[in-house]
């Protein structure tokens, strides 16, 4: 009996085996992230209207919290938590040593130890299985994960605005990945639309012209893409890594909530304020007085002990994660010292479940669906699509196949191949169980 149970078990992978994608017959796979559009941004936008009418929209994704750029990036990439893959903020610091030298977003990118915490983002899982990944800007895609690069990598030294030729520019240089060094897998990263947002504000006329920009960008990627003869083998992933609210410049004496106003200095170790997120490490015997102190300071900011964060951030459970955390109301933000703020007309980092924090995702190629909706999901659940559109055995992660199974295809010719091949594993496993009774 055990030996029939065990051949009926084997039959049965086998045969869902066979629908997945091989590293021998996957489709080409671009993971493009526009950094900041929020998810009610893009029904105006030719380029994204293209994607619903011949591939798949979903209602928004839910980032990362906090919703800073590279947290939720890397939970796009490696399907992880914050938490869990550790890059917990956009800047970079040293809890653990004692080391309180901060960097901004950019800054960070060059320093691997920031991004190398253990966990294996999308470009390191197809390297290390022998396909051909990259990454163009995408952040964390240039460092090394226990001695494991992507085949390519790009990042600029010296950031500058980009301009609409510099963008094409990569698209350009992507498609040559593709065509003449035949990539697998490759993540672009476009910046401008949250620099400018930033400046202005998310619902200014500056950000309207940008979308314009960024319009113009869609339908010339796609157009790029048929005359390279890619339409056919080449699936498109886009996704924004977190929204962005407005804040009200004209009130910043309000709005702007110094830390360093509330707390003597010689009651903490460390402290990093940074958009609507405050980390501070007390010494140790100030710990009570420190957050009973912030409690009481402002009426637009949640206050919490590194184990009272709500379970929904996942965030609390790193080590890089400082005794006491604040998060700043909509609208409203952190810094150390004044002067020395700079006051933004629109910013992100605040609670991933607000609505003005909501990216958006959609997919368009060959292995798609045309014209779906779906609802809302979490971006951790982007990565095992990823793998599986690659043929990849996904690393460990917090997401599952299971929410997105529903948006792929597959075609007439398929079908048959699967069918005629799950009849000759069930006639084999009938003839072999035949023989041993």
């Amino acid at each position: 009996m055990s030996i029939m149970r065990y051949l009926l078990i084997g039959a049965v992978l086998c045969t869902c085996a066979g629908s997945m994608p091989s590293l021998e017959d996957h489709h080409k796979l671009l993971l493009l992230s526009i950094d900041g559009v929020r998810w009610d941004q893009t029904d105006d936008m030719k380029g994204f209207r293209y994607i619903q009418e011949n591939g798949v929209r979903a209602e928004y994704m839910i980032p990362a919290f906090p919703s800073h750029t590279s947290p939720c990036h890397m939970s796009i990439a490696t399907g992880l938590h914050t938490e869990s893959h550790g890059v917990v903020h956009n800047g970079y610091y040293d809890l653990k040593n004692n080391r309180t030298g901060q960097t901004g977003f950019h800054g960070a990118l060059f320093i691997s130890e920031w991004f190398d915490n253990g966990q294996e983002p999308i470009w390191i899982t197809a390297s290390s299985q022998g396909l051909k990944s990259g990454g163009y800007l995408y952040p964390g895609s240039n460092c090394t994960y226990k001695g494991r690069v992507p085949t390519r990598s790009i990042l600029d030294a010296y950031p500058t605005i980009p301009t609409e030729n510099d963008w094409r520019k990569r698209i350009d240089d992507v498609i040559s990945w593709f065509n003449d060094d035949d990539f697998d897998f490759i993540a672009l990263y476009l910046e401008g639309l949250d620099e400018i947002s930033h400046e202005f504000g998310p619902n200014s006329k500056e950000v309207y012209h940008e979308k314009q920009v960024v319009d113009r960008f869609l339908q010339y990627m796609f157009k790029q893409v048929k005359l390279a003869g890619l339409e056919d083998d080449l699936n498109i992933i886009i996704v924004s890594d977190h929204g962005q609210l407005d804040v009200e410049v004209s009130y910043v004496d309000e709005k702007g909530i110094n830390l360093t106003r509330y707390i003597d200095p010689n009651w903490i170790t460390f402290v990093f304020s940074y958009g609507p997120l405050g980390l501070i490490e007390p010494v140790p015997e100030f710990k009570t007085r420190v957050y009973e102190t912030l409690k009481s300071a402002h009426s637009h900011m949640d206050v919490y002990y590194k184990e009272d964060i709500p379970e929904r951030y996942h965030y609390k459970n790193h080590e890089r994660v400082p005794s006491i955390v604040v998060v700043a109301h909509p609208g409203y933000q952190m810094y150390d010292e004044h002067p020395g703020f700079e006051a933004l007309g629109g910013d992100h980092g605040y609670d991933n479940r607000l609505e003005q924090m909501r990216a958006i995702y959609y997919s368009v190629g060959p292995s798609f669906k045309k014209g779906v909706r779906i609802t809302e999901f979490e971006s951790i659940n982007v990565y095992p699509l990823m793998c599986y559109l690659l043929g990849l055995d996904p690393a460990t992660n917090n997401g599952t196949l299971d929410i997105l199974y529903s948006i792929l295809k597959k075609d007439e010719e398929e079908r048959k191949f699967d069918m005629k091949k799950t009849l000759t594993i069930l006639a084999f496993t009938c003839f072999v169980l035949y023989t041993l009774l």
